[in-house]
């Protein structure tokens, strides 16, 4: 009798040593996974095209948030993308776009002799809106920002981040480089308009900039208060490669009084526009 109950146990222990072990996996399984990174915070949150991952690789578009592509510093491929100059002189790019910015900034004027302004250059933040090419908001991404900026109390170009993140213009803007003049490279004088991702976008790549010399212009569209629409091509003898043209389109504001009184103090107009760069290395 004892023999024959030490035996049922011993059958017992073994039956539910067995159900415990099968059970574990199915438990494992069913285990609620974590849930994936909202995009609600994103500027990239629905955008419309395919998203490319570090390796160049297109992915389809997700709701999620954007990895940045390490390669080129975008986050949405723009090759494919369009430059619209529909109804202007600006020539039609020979090569794909390769960058696409919101730059965000002021250009700037002295006073000369005449009673009329001079440029003396400009300064601007740009900031990558590549997964927002195809969206409603894109079109009137630049009335958008400018009415953002042009209200702002604030005339710090390093500000324009937190103007256009406050405003709701871009949630989370990403910072592709800065754009601003400097003394041309090859003739030693003058001022030549250069573009700059070696510090953001492409930091630590000392050849990710492009100094450029203007080919063509057109008066706005939008009117005479818009600084002109510019194609620019990159200045041969430089070193640079993040580009071999460049637009700027969809301009508002940048442009000075029509007069002013020859020995006053210079001065900075706000404005904003989209920079097409295309071709480059990157």
């Amino acid at each position: 009798m004892f023999t024959l109950t030490k035996s049922f146990a011993l059958l017992a222990t073994i039956l539910i040593h067995l159900h415990t072990s099968a059970a574990a996996p199915t438990q494992a399984r069913q285990a609620p996974r974590p849930s994936s990174p909202s995009g609600s915070g994103s500027q990239f949150a629905n955008a419309p095209g395919g998203q490319r991952s570090a390796g160049g690789a297109s992915t389809a578009p997700t709701g999620s948030s954007t990895p940045q592509d390490v390669t080129t510093g975008t986050a949405c491929a723009v090759s494919t993308a369009t430059i619209d100059t529909s109804g202007t002189t600006l020539p039609a790019p020979s090569f794909a776009p390769s960058f696409i910015g919101l730059g965000v900034g002021t250009q700037n004027y002295t006073c000369g002799s005449a009673g009329t302004y001079t440029s003396t250059g400009a300064l601007a933040e740009l900031f990558d809106v590549s997964c927002l090419v195809g969206q409603s908001s894109f079109s009137s991404l630049q009335s958008t920002a400018f009415a953002a900026w042009n209200s702002s109390t604030s005339t710090a170009v390093s500000s324009t981040s937190g103007v256009l993140s406050s405003a709701n213009v871009i949630s989370s803007p990403i910072t592709l480089g800065q754009h601003y003049f400097i003394t041309n490279p090859v003739t030693g004088s003058g001022l030549s308009p250069k573009w700059d991702f070696t510090s953001n976008a492409l930091a630590g790549n000392a050849d990710a900039f492009v100094v450029a010399a203007k080919v063509d212009d057109v008066a706005a569209p939008t009117g005479s208060a818009d600084v002109d629409w510019l194609y620019l091509t990159n200045l041969t003898g430089t070193t640079g490669t993040l580009a071999n043209e460049i637009y700027r389109i969809d301009t508002q504001g940048g442009q000075p009084p029509a007069s002013c009184t020859s020995g006053t103090a210079d001065i900075t107009v706000k404005y904003t526009a989209m920079y097409w760069l295309t071709g480059g290395s990157f």
